[in-house]
């Protein structure tokens, strides 16, 4: 067999882009494990398909495994959700990490990485941090970058991609593919955008889904980001107090105060130091925590199991002839759930309580996503 590698992603939905960066993986790599953020993401949004719905639209699509990366860091940033899928890919044998990338530069996203990771480049952050700045990090990260000898700029892939160097390195993943994203493609992001603004919906954002999964994209129902919106304006509103530790939250507090409805909460929430989406985790955190900060401890630690969502035969017998050998067990049915150690547990209760969110969001029963089944491709 040849080697394996991961790709760690959200695909919400899937489009042509990430089509053609499994399609490249899987000419070179076998088996294709797709790390799939779960019910929330990176930007702090709840996803408009579920994990399993977006999980078999990478099967579909030329993944062969496709694997959980639960709460909460499906919903943090870039160095906790990196974290978190090489920690995954590691612990089911993925040899290499393949993602997209704006440069393609594999030696100089290493350099990146290796200045990300000094502690020249972390006492220097740390110091911009507690200066009192009114920038956004984006910025501070830039210019500390910069200072370091590192890339003037990096787009959000490469960014992404050099702290997958970085935590894959650590987690022991020893190859790094980065593949040049195609010109001219919508991005997941303005895809969402069609199907929020067009009149038409779907029927608009349609043909800017990879077609091999546009059906199942149709068929499945969607979360909608209003209630998400009307849920963080909420809480925000009635149970985030002045006395809260979190600055973010208690600004938040305040905006909620000072506005009339979730749209304009929405507006009101980024600021010159904080983005949206920065404001969105912290939130969302607040909601499924309950002001324990308990997400925010276990980012900064490695998830110890996953969930399989999807397979095809090969991504099965991947499963079936290394599961012994993995470093983190691999639950596919609720009973598995008995067997993971504690530290395990507690972090599958906390990703049961997110999907308990999710499953209120999206209309469905609280326990929908214990019950759920992968989703078995010939």
């Amino acid at each position: 067999m040849r080697n394996s590698t991961a790709i760690i992603c959200e695909l919400n939905p899937i489009h042509p882009g990430h089509r053609h960066l499994l399609k490249l993986a899987s000419a070179t790599f076998s088996p294709i494990i797709a790390v799939v953020g779960g019910n929330f993401t990176q930007r702090g949004e709840a996803a408009l398909w579920d994990a399993y719905v977006r999980a078999r639209s990478a099967v579909l699509c030329g993944a062969d495994l496709a694997l959980l990366l639960p709460y909460p860091w499906c919903a943090a940033g870039a160095e906790d959700f990196a974290r978190g899928g090489a920690a995954v890919a590691a612990g089911v044998g993925a040899d290499s990490l393949t993602f997209g990338s704006e440069s393609g530069d594999l030696i100089g996203l290493e350099k990146a990485a290796a200045l990300r990771a000094s502690e020249a480049f972390g006492e220097r952050y740390r110091a911009a941090e507690s200066s009192g700045r009114t920038r956004g990090s984006a910025a501070v990260y830039e210019e500390v970058m910069r200072t370091l000898g590192g890339p003037d700029t990096l787009g959000p892939n490469d960014k992404l991609g050099l702290e997958y160097i970085r935590f894959g390195r650590a987690a022991g993943i020893g190859a790094f593919h980065p593949i040049r994203r195609l010109d001219g493609l919508p991005s997941a992001s303005e895809i969402r955008d069609v199907l929020r603004t067009a009149p038409d919906g779907w029927e608009a954002a349609s043909d800017l889904v990879a077609a091999e999964a546009r059906e199942l994209f149709e068929a499945a129902p969607r979360c909608d980001p209003a209630r998400y919106e009307a849920l963080l304006y909420t809480h925000a509103l009635l149970f985030v107090g002045g006395d809260e530790t979190s600055s973010i939250l208690r600004y938040a507090a305040k905006a909620a105060r000072q506005t009339i409805d979730p749209g304009e909460f929405m507006r009101a929430l980024p600021t010159k130091k904080y983005t949206a989406a920065r404001m969105r985790r912290e939130l969302l955190r607040s909601v499924i925590d309950g002001g324990t900060f308990e997400s925010e401890a276990m980012a900064k630690t490695d998830p110890r199991w996953t969930v399989l969502l999807a397979a095809n035969a090969r991504g099965r017998a991947y499963l079936a002839g290394n599961r012994d050998r993995f470093r983190i067990p691999v639950v596919v049915k609720p009973a598995d759930l008995s067997a993971l150690d504690e530290e395990a547990k507690r972090q599958n209760a906390l990703n049961r309580r997110a999907d308990e969110v999710y499953a209120y969001l999206a209309g469905l029963p609280v326990d929908t996503y214990v019950k759920m089944k992968p989703a078995m491709e010939d």
